[in-house]
């Protein structure tokens, strides 16, 4: 079957996978094929896998590898086997891989926290004020601080519960 233009490949999406989910966090090192192609076989001892077949797979040099091992890949990274075969089902679990990127950086977590206490208007006044702090920054040449990167401390605040707006659900 040919492949569509403009729909991510099995190589990419494996690639993105790598990239996405470490051993260590967000921060952290990729694992590397090898580590992958291990981790498989010994949870999966009837799958034959190498690290140099995972390196094809991600290159796009091999392209229809068994369906034990794509659930198998499946299963080590956390997603569902459709992640490989399902645009949307695929852009799904990206767009949850980022989610929790973003959740684990407590700066970050902070403010989505605070700004669910905000009325539409005062969202949109703070998504501006945080727009136009991101164009005054400086990039760093390989773009933006790493997911995970700690934050500057917060000042200390006492502890406080959200409070509803009127209106809103219970």
């Amino acid at each position: 079957m040919p492949e569509q233009e403009g729909r991510p490949t099995l190589a990419e999406h494996l690639d993105r996978l790598f990239e996405d989910i470490r051993p260590h966090g967000a921060g952290g090192r990729r694992y590397t094929n090898e580590e992958v192609a291990t981790a498989i076989r010994g949870a999966n001892p009837g799958i034959r896998v190498g690290g140099a077949y995972l390196s094809a797979l991600r290159k796009g040099t091999k392209r229809n590898p068994a369906t034990e091992l794509l659930a198998a890949l499946a299963r080590f990274f956390g997603v569902p086997v459709a992640y490989f075969l399902d645009d949307p089902t695929a852009a799904g679990t990206d767009a949850e891989i980022q989610l929790a990127r973003v959740a684990h950086n407590l700066g970050v977590r902070h403010l989505a926290l605070r700004a669910l206490e905000l009325s539409p208007e005062g969202l949109a006044a703070v998504t501006r004020i945080v727009e136009n702090v991101l164009e005054g920054e400086p990039q760093p040449a390989d773009g933006p601080a790493a997911p995970g990167a700690e934050p500057p401390p917060l000042p200390e605040q006492p502890p406080h519960q959200v409070r509803r707006r009127t209106g809103d659900p219970a």
